[in-house]
Formats: structure tokens, sequence, C-alpha cells
């Protein structure tokens, strides 16, 4: 299993970030706090262009036809430049779509269309087909109306409208939009079991790319800060208590991303182990973005704990992206239970 980049795979690396360099920076997430809605629709609309909603769609479903290693290094360059907006849960809508049947709403979402996430603890979409329990909806669009469920054994669209008591939250992340809501004997527009289309497992993947990305933009952020602040006419960087964590941060970020492709091909070649792969992929990411955020803020000192920097936004980005699909507590607990854990 060769893991190092192919020239097109580093092409998909070069142009995704030049493109959230120009179009989607940092300074644009902040400007979106504030508003209705935290997508750019004109960078939104370019992206659709780019083809990034189909990537990994089959070409036969509308799509570019890539592998999920490829998907994952262009969510890697998502997750570094923190651009807000559903690009995650809208990739996996786009599948539950196509191979669900609606090839309408497939090539809506491909084309731009975006799709908000729903965390959903305990629900089990393949007992009885519908959907009913309480929500917690994170970035949806009410101008779209689409919701992306997600579970280790189905995935399912359901329309926002018919969702009940839907209402906002306070977010902990100020570039995300969250939403409680209850679902009532919902009949999804579309439904894929895991057999057909292991949806959350690619969900993990991306989430975990994601993570790999912040941690890699903590320790460039770190590891510059240390080399030009400079206190007793020498860089802050000489002294091992700047060296140590600045190395183990680019130790996390290299467990990360390998373990993030390695499942990416594990779930491409059908391995038996794939789900074991995509948890500890999520897992591994989490605790690595965890640990270079929390340890970006300690580097940069007094401005690392101010909301004029960009430290504190990795690492409430870094605490949603732990979040989906349940949670790292129950990730690790399905992780346990499988038998490659034994």
């Amino acid at each position: 299993m060769d893991l190092l980049p192919s020239p097109e795979q580093a092409e998909i690396t070069d142009s995704s970030a030049a493109f959230l360099r120009d179009r989607l920076p940092i300074t644009r997430t902040r400007a979106l706090f504030e508003g209705p809605t935290n997508i750019d629709a004109l960078a939104w609309s370019a992206a659709a262009e780019l083809g990034w909603f189909g990537l990994g769609l089959p070409e036969s479903s509308g799509g570019v036809g890539c592998g999920l290693a490829d998907e994952a290094l262009l969510f890697r360059e998502i997750g570094r430049s923190l651009a807000s907006g559903p690009f995650l849960s809208s990739v996996l809508a786009a599948r539950v779509a196509a191979f669900g049947g609606r090839t309408d709403l497939a090539d809506e979402i491909v084309g731009g269309r975006p799709v908000g996430s729903a965390i959903a603890g305990g629900i089990d979409l393949l007992a009885s087909g519908v959907l009913d329990g309480d929500l917690l909806l994170v970035d949806v669009d009410a101008a779209s109306g689409l919701v992306l469920v997600a579970t280790p054994s189905a995935a399912a669209l359901v329309e926002l409208g018919r969702l009940a008591d839907v209402r906002a939250v306070a977010g902990y992340d100020p570039a995300t939009r969250l939403h409680r809501a209850a679902a009532r004997q919902v009949t999804p527009l579309a439904i894929v079991d895991v057999a057909t289309d292991p949806v959350e497992r690619r969900g993990h993947v991306l989430a975990a790319a994601m993570l790999t990305g912040i941690t890699e933009a903590c320790r460039d952020v770190s590891s510059e800060h240390a080399k030009v602040r400079v206190q007793f006419d020498r860089p802050i960087g000489v002294n091992q208590a700047m060296k140590h964590p600045c190395a183990d941060m680019a130790v996390h970020a290299q467990l990360a991303l390998a373990q993030t492709l390695f499942a990416a091909i594990a779930l491409d070649e059908g391995r038996e182990d794939a789900e074991f792969h995509a948890l500890s992929a999520h897992l591994v990411a989490h605790e690595a973005a965890e640990f270079a955020s929390a340890g970006t803020i300690q580097v940069l000192g007094g401005m690392g704990f101010t909301f004029e920097h960009d430290a504190h936004l990795f690492a409430k980005r870094t605490h949603v992206l732990g979040q989906l699909f349940g949670g790292t507590t129950t990730q690790l607990v399905r992780l346990l239970e499988l038998p490659e854990a034994l």
C-alpha cells in the first residue's frame, strides 16, 4: 500500500489550498460569524464548479470518480483553512442521494445545494425505515432544506421542513450554526444502508482529514512564532519548553495523516478492517488536533488567549469535529467492540 501522494493528488492539494487561500481564508470565516449563514455563496458555487461535492462520487452517478484518499486530501486543506460551511455533510449527502435512487437530488447537491447534518444518538434508521427522535443539527441551511443523518447502519436525507421544534442554540464554534430539532416518524427522501455504501465510515475519514489539517496549521503557527518571537535577545524557539511542543505537534500531525490516508485506502479497497481504521483515524486525528490547538495557545502566550488571534478558532473547530457521528466516547466504545481491537 503506497501512502505517498501521486502527482494527481499533489495537484488536488495545491489547487484546493490555493482556492481556499484566495476565496475562503480565515478572515472570510470571521466575517461570517454574525451573518445569517456561514456559507459564502460565491465561494460555494465556485467550489461546486470545481467538482468538490462530487469528487469521490462515481462518474456514472455524475461525480468525478476519485478515491476517498483524494477527498481526504481536499478536506485536509478545508480543515487547515478553517473554511466554514457544510462541506462534509454535503459531500456525504450526494452519495446518499445517488445510491438511494434520487439522482435529481444528487445532481443538485453536486451542483452546489448545501446540506446540513444531524447528530442522532441512538437512532437506527434501518429498524423501521423512519426517523424518530431528538436531533442536534449542524450547519443546516433553511433555503436548501436538506439534512443528512448518518449512523453506523445507514444514512438518510430528510427534509428540514418535516422536523419539529427547530430552534437555534448557542454554539461553541462561532463559525458553526447549531439547532435543536425533533423527528416524529419522518420518512427519508433517500436512505442507503451500510452494505450499499458505508457513508458514515467515509464521514469519519473525512472528519479525520479536517482534524489533520488543523493539527498541521497549529504546528506551523507555533513553529513560526517560536522562530520570530524574541525574548532576552533570543528567539524563544531555542528553549526546550518551545522546541518540544512544536516537535510533538509535528509527530502528531504525521501520525494523523498516515492513519487517515490508510483508513481511506482501506475503505476504498473494501478491507474487512475498514471500520476499525476509519474510527481509529477520527480518534487519532482528534487527539492530535486537541494537543496541537491547546499547545499553540500556550506557545503564543498572552496573545494566544485573545479573540483577535485565530488560535482559539482551531481549538473550537476541533471540538465540533470530534462530536460528529456520535462523539469520541461513542466512537471509542464502537472501536473496542470490533474484532480487530482484540
